[in-house]
């Protein structure tokens, strides 16, 4: 997935109009992973390829099975972690294992695949391992609610109840007020959007009122 990057990077400095498409599909990536769906339909109505359209209309219904061995590694990475979810669900782990991992050789950043890995080395107690798995997963996706509900059960059957209580809140915050998803749209969250509207106040204050004496 580091070619996606690149190609922006590349078009920046070339092809504006190529950034602008790339910019979108890397953001359209990032609500993916985030399963945000408001934030991935708003990014779809700026895109003309109704292939990917419905290709990411279908992740988003959990229909994942076309897109396994899709040329786009972000879709076929979404589709696998969806794959293991499901074998997650009916209690094959290796299953779930084999998934997981096969999304991560095709998207190392996909914070789900990560955090999905985790929870099936926390259900066979494998502790260090499922901390490894959200530790990675938690710098790629700070802002997972899902990501902090699960660390919440890991320091709970670690004993640390502070811990668990701090995740716990984190998650209940961040689905209250989403703000991974408004990045993944590229709308600013609410302080951002505050600090600019103060910041042009008093810019405007100086202009209308710093020219006396």
């Amino acid at each position: 997935m580091k070619e996606l990057e690149a190609a922006y990077a590349r078009a920046l400095l070339e092809d504006p109009e190529k950034a602008r498409q790339l910019r979108l599909l890397l953001d359209l990536r990032t609500a993916l992973y985030q399963r945000d769906a408001d934030a991935a339909r708003r990014l779809l109505a700026s895109l003309e390829d109704e292939a990917l359209k419905k290709a990411v209309e279908d992740l988003l219904a959990g229909r994942f099975a076309p897109y396994l061995e899709a040329e786009s590694a972000f879709l076929a990475a979404e589709a696998w972690v969806q794959k293991g979810v499901e074998a997650a669900a009916r209690g094959d782990l290796a299953a779930a294992e084999a998934a997981f991992h096969q999304a991560l050789t095709l998207d190392e950043k996909h914070p789900r695949a990560l955090m999905n890995l985790g929870n099936v080395y926390l259900e066979r107690g494998e502790m260090e391992a499922a901390k490894a798995a959200y530790d990675r997963a938690l710098a790629l996706a700070p802002d997972l609610a899902d990501l902090h509900q699960n660390l919440a059960a890991y320091y709970k059957k670690k004993g640390q109840i502070d811990a668990m209580v701090r995740h716990l809140k984190r998650a209940q915050r961040l689905r209250l007020y989403p703000a991974a998803g408004r990045r993944a749209a590229g709308v600013p969250p609410i302080y951002a959007r505050f600090w600019f509207w103060l910041l042009l106040a008093g810019l405007l204050y100086l202009f209308l009122h710093g020219r006396g004496g």
